[in-house]
């Protein structure tokens, strides 16, 4: 009697266990969880990583399902309310703005993006096109560049460039590009991947989309967090780093490249470069938010540099940003949950861009 009775408490446990999973799955798929940001197919005519094109997606964060917004996935696999209509000819007329999360923007209305109130400061009206990518990185802005060329022939692109483009370029997953800097240009395109089917189903479970969506929960990040704290600490230990010559000759080769790889004049190139907004709430004036700087933020800085040397226009975001903070305007981001930028700093940025292609 007494395995019969260990194996019926057994199967007891089990059926419970799967029963509350169950629940758990049915309750979470009516409520906003993070939905539909799957990466899709490798496609001969878009061969990088975008969203599955003609898609909609949910957007939340954390455990309590905060900031929800839906939108739509177009025709080219970018957040978009509208598809995207090749170019016939050259000379389209519209813009183009790449960047990473901080462009593709899911955590905000696209009516309340760079992109979406652009129009709403230009003088005269253009489409303007967006190719944000959650996770693209600087070498992913100067692979794409040639095929956004090809197709849609801009006059104008804008580039947002975050703390980090710049170091973590130098690894790639599936449709990103990374430094090669042994080619030319010095990006290389790790090709993406058909996902099997059951990848495909496990990224639709709700459960699994908020574990790893709202709470950010993922095993490799789980098994590293103590290193992770370690390399957190580095980065806010206040020592000057150098840039390496392989750093150096990267940044300029960026710069240099960038404007041929869409057939513009460096002058149809802006670079808006994001602030430390930790400085900026703490008061601190953009000298002493210089005194300490890691790798990546003296890329940042020496790729301003060169930028405007070669004729690009260049966006310093931190006495937009200080401004607006100190004029007790609010925020710019919704720190401590979401560091990326709220509808305030999009619109900021947008009016600054405006400023330089009305003149």
């Amino acid at each position: 009697m007494a395995p019969i009775s260990f194996i019926t408490r057994t199967l007891a446990f089990v059926a419970g266990i799967g029963g509350t999973l169950l629940l758990l799955e049915l309750v979470l798929r009516l409520l906003p969880v993070l939905n539909g940001t799957y990466a899709a197919d490798p496609r001969p005519s878009w061969p990088v990583h975008t969203m599955i094109p003609d898609s909609s997606f949910t957007y939340s964060t954390g455990w309590n399902l905060q900031n929800i917004q839906r939108g739509r996935i177009n025709n080219y696999g970018y957040v978009a309310p509208f598809d995207y209509a090749p170019a016939q000819g050259a000379g389209s007329g519209s813009i183009a703005v790449f960047g990473d999360s901080y462009v593709e923007a899911q955590m905000n209305d696209y009516g309340d993006t760079l992109q979406g109130t652009l129009n709403n400061y230009l003088k005269t009206p253009r489409t303007v096109l967006n190719f944000g990518t959650a996770g693209a990185e600087m070498p992913d802005y100067l692979g794409i560049a040639p095929l956004v060329r090809r197709e849609f022939s801009p006059q104008w692109a804008v580039f947002v460039i975050t703390m980090g483009d710049f170091t973590r370029g130098f690894a790639a997953g599936p449709g990103f590009f990374k430094w090669q800097p042994d080619q030319y240009p010095p990006v290389k395109l790790v090709p993406e991947i058909n996902r099997s089917a059951s990848s495909k189903w496990l990224r639709t479970v709700a459960l699994i989309r908020y574990l790893r969506g709202n709470l950010s929960l993922r095993p490799d990040e789980l098994i590293q967090l103590r290193r992770g704290a370690a390399v957190a600490e580095g980065v806010t230990a206040c020592h000057n780093e150098v840039l390496s010559k392989e750093d150096e000759m990267l940044l300029a080769a960026f710069v240099r490249e960038l404007p041929a790889a869409l057939a513009l004049p460096p002058d149809r190139v802006i670079m808006i470069f994001d602030a430390d907004r930790k400085a900026v709430y703490a008061g601190k004036t953009r000298d002493e938010a210089r005194k300490c700087l890691h790798r990546a933020a003296r890329a940042n800085e020496r790729l301003q540099e060169l930028a405007a040397r070669t004729g690009i226009h260049v966006i310093d975001s931190y006495p937009v940003f200080q401004r607006h903070f100190a004029e007790r305007r609010g925020p710019l981001d919704r720190s401590p949950v979401d560091a990326h930028w709220n509808p305030a700093a999009h619109r900021l940025m947008a009016r600054e861009v405006a400023r330089i292609i009305d003149r």
